[in-house]
């Protein structure tokens, strides 16, 4: 996978937004908007990629519906790990080509 300066720093983009939210920087909301947000502004043209992004974003948008910002580290732990591995992955082939 190749991506442009710009996709890329928008992956770790979304990385850095995991974190903030771990730190308590960025309440719950703010975190699955921006990282839809993020990907919309890479317009990707991977189908399959985007596709293999939303299985991981799909679950934290869900607890985003039923909790907001009331969903705890705890209730999204799981499904930000998944994310992490996934965008880092992409992160690592990127930077490996």
């Amino acid at each position: 996978m190749r991506f442009s300066e710009h996709q890329l720093r928008l992956w770790k983009t979304m990385l850095k937004s995991i974190e903030d939210f771990r730190k308590g920087n960025l309440q719950y909301l703010d975190l699955v908007d921006r990282l839809e947000g993020a990907l919309y502004a890479g317009e990707f043209k991977d189908e399959e990629l985007v596709k293999r992004w939303y299985d991981y974003w799909t679950p934290l948008e869900i607890l985003n519906a039923t909790k907001g910002n009331c969903t705890t580290i705890e209730d999204a732990s799981g499904y930000l790990l998944d994310m992490e591995v996934f965008l880092k992955g992409i992160c690592q082939a990127s930077a490996n080509l």
